[in-house]
């Protein structure tokens, strides 16, 4: 896949956030979470502004996205580890530690230069 196979034109609204507990959770665990706790509005932005439908797919593929948090995202996994949006910006250390790699299996967010 590639980059514009993933986001629409419209860029891309919460993903860095998304990404960034996502690539704490790795570091932070050492595998991969399972579930996304995100509140319904920042899943329908995702939906209608930012990820194209292959993307939305993807994405949801990987992880079981519930509704149960408002303002906030949470990556989990089943043995009761989580790890809550801290804003750290979290640059993986190689591309197989990289949740968008993991996700797309390309470079989403930040887009190289």
């Amino acid at each position: 896949m590639k980059r514009d196979d993933v986001i629409t034109d419209k860029g891309i609204g919460s993903l860095p956030r998304i990404l960034d507990t996502i690539n704490c959770f790795r570091r932070k665990h050492n595998t991969w979470p399972t579930r996304l706790l995100i509140d319904k509005e920042m899943t329908q932005a995702l939906q209608q502004d930012n990820l194209t439908l292959t993307g939305w797919q993807a994405l949801a593929k990987e992880l079981d996205i519930k509704h149960s948090v408002h303002g906030t995202v949470i990556a989990e996994d089943d043995n009761g580890n989580s790890y809550e949006y801290e804003a750290n910006h979290l640059t993986p250390e190689d591309m197989s530690n990289s949740a968008d790699y993991w996700i797309w299996g390309c470079e989403v967010w930040p887009k190289s230069v």
